[in-house]
């Protein structure tokens, strides 16, 4: 009897289904030798007063974290557990997005554009600022995309001050795109980059007070298709393109990061109708960006810039947003915990302070959560296999090569041609010992491992076969 030992290789849906790649990664993050769990959503908050439609969350310079969740109806600030109102009574169908200046937040929907301030705990209208798709800070400036409803202008603010927008007062000013079609967004920084629907232009500062900033073409070839794709991470810029999925690397080296890999399967599970409902978000505390289509059957692209690999993510949803934990009052703690001589943490314990960057996810009924839970089930499915080529194996076993101790299920589909009839297709659970007493009988063998849900695992690399080698048939 053989045995042989797979680690499980790149999830690569767009190449030809063979051994090399992973045609299913489902519920799973990538790591450097295989792969490791997602946790379910849990939800962190009450329900929203009405639909979600942008979040962020900054920090004040005092040290106050401060969670910020738009809806249809205004701006929520999230308090130990519950949503205060900031505003109320509003009308909004696009999605909220924010910059922090300062000690303020500039809050733009494409119709409104608002300001809280952070010290105060108050919001308000930013009465000079014009209204706008996309919002950031470039250098000293606030820049907005789509300004006062024009989709090709862009505006900026006076020098070092986000209320006064007046064209050529304290070096405001406005600068139109004529070519490469509608803005979709900014990403921001020490210099701008610009994304239009059929090009990408970068925004830098000049030194000149009576033109501060130059407006240079990156690339006509390459534009935005989603602005809800867009995603920063220090100075590389994550979107969706007509071409697939890119990264701009500072400002001026562009990469296509799923060509050959997903992007052919993202166009076939996502129309163009619906680009407009993706959600981005980085995870902080990793090197991931993830693109999301929300529903009651949610989908995430997940994608590790640093490891170059992908996974997916299926749940609920209806938002994602990259934010930080927010700060408790000691009133606050004391609600949690009324017998502070008890309690299990000191009160300068990170956890009340706030500011622990985290990725949240949006429930369909509008809490915000983050993936904390226990572990979702997870699925790796190997593309079609030849063990014994050119002869048929005979399988008799197979053990996982993770930490679960429980909870796992695998599944051969056998056959005699990779394009023939469905073969024979058997399914066992691991036992006690590690091993899955699992027989099966073909040339090409497809084999998919499960991880139940709410098992305990860290860790799943792949899976030695016990087989031996059968004729030719």
């Amino acid at each position: 009897m053989a045995k042989t030992r797979v680690t499980y290789p790149p999830y690569l849906p767009d190449q030809l289904p063979r051994e090399n790649v992973l045609t299913a990664a489902v519920n799973v993050l990538p790591a450097s030798n295989g792969y490791r769990p997602v946790r379910s959503v849990a939800a962190i908050s009450d329900p929203l007063s009405a639909t979600f439609k942008g979040g962020a969350a900054f920090i004040s310079t005092g040290g106050t974290a401060f969670l910020i969740a738009g809806t249809a109806n205004g701006l929520e600030r999230y308090t130990a557990g519950t949503w205060s109102t900031l505003l109320a009574a509003m009308s909004v169908t696009d999605r909220w997005r924010f910059t922090q200046f300062g000690d303020f937040v500039i809050a733009v929907n494409g119709t409104d554009t608002k300001q809280v301030d952070l010290n105060s705990g108050t919001a308000s209208d930013l009465t000079d600022a014009p209204s706008g798709n996309g919002v950031a800070v470039v250098g000293d400036f606030v820049v907005i995309t789509q300004s006062g409803g024009n989709r090709l202008l862009v505006s900026y603010s006076a020098f070092n001050d986000h209320t006064k927008w007046t064209p050529g007062v304290d070096q405001a000013g406005f600068q139109p795109m004529l070519t490469g079609g509608e803005l979709k967004g900014i990403a921001g920084g020490e210099y701008g980059v610009i994304l239009q629907r059929f090009r990408l232009v970068r925004m830098e500062r000049t030194g000149d007070p009576k033109a501060p900033f130059n407006f240079a073409e990156i690339t006509p070839n390459f534009g935005c298709a989603s602005s809800g794709s867009i995603a920063q991470a220090g100075r590389t810029v994550f979107f969706l393109s007509d071409r697939g999925f890119m990264a701009l690397e500072d400002g001026q080296s562009l990469r296509p990061i799923g060509n050959e890999k997903f992007d052919q399967t993202f166009r076939d599970t996502v129309s163009q109708d619906d680009y407009e409902r993706i959600w981005s978000a980085v995870d902080p505390k990793r090197s991931i960006v993830m693109w999301g289509i929300p529903g009651s059957s949610g989908r995430i692209w997940v994608y590790n810039w640093v490891l170059d690999r992908a996974s997916t993510i299926e749940v609920p949803f209806s938002g994602l947003f990259t934010g930080y934990e927010a700060s408790q009052t000691l009133e606050q703690v004391a609600a949690t915990y009324p017998n502070l001589d008890t309690m299990p943490y000191s009160l300068d314990d990170p956890r009340f302070q706030g500011g622990d960057p985290r990725l949240y996810i949006v429930t369909t009924d509008s809490r915000v959560g983050a993936f904390s839970g226990p572990n979702l089930q997870a699925t790796l499915t190997q593309g079609w296999w030849a063990p014994a080529e050119p002869n048929v194996a005979r399988v008799q076993a197979l053990w996982p090569v993770s930490d679960a101790t429980d909870g796992i299920t695998v599944l051969i589909d056998a056959r005699q041609q990779m394009g023939g009839p469905l073969g024979v297709r058997t399914e066992n659970d691991m036992q006690a010992s590690g091993r899955v007493p699992i027989r099966n009988r073909g040339k090409y063998l497809a084999i998919s491992v499960t991880h139940a849900a709410g098992s305990a695992w860290s860790f799943s690399t792949g899976f030695d076969l016990d087989f031996d080698s059968g004729g030719l048939r």
